[in-house]
């Protein structure tokens, strides 16, 4: 049986924009991303400011919170609102922590 291909633009990741796109699949968050940073790349993650800290989205674009608070929005993904603005968390879209994962 072949269904229509969901061709709608979702959040796929939590990324960072530090010179380059840095992202680690879901549920992977933002800080989990940091520390990898540190320990693989010695990056300090306080020089990793606030608006550095986005999503990927599944056309391969890094949007930064509050566009992939409305996509996620449109895509029917977002399981709370955890800031009460239009901003996108990780916590908003994926609950389970990877076992094993850097914290």
């Amino acid at each position: 049986m072949t269904g229509k291909p969901n061709t709608e633009r979702r959040i796929v990741a939590a990324a960072i924009y530090f010179g380059a796109i840095i992202s680690l699949p879901p549920p992977a968050r933002h800080h989990t991303i940091l520390h990898s940073m540190l320990l693989t790349m010695g990056i300090d993650d306080e020089k990793i400011i606030e608006p550095l800290q986005g999503f990927l989205t599944s056309d391969g674009q890094y949007v930064n919170r509050v566009e992939a608070f409305y996509i996620a929005q449109k895509a029917g993904q977002l399981k709370r609102n955890t800031s009460g603005a239009p901003e996108l968390y990780s916590e908003d879209l994926w609950d389970d922590e990877i076992a094993g994962q850097l914290k």
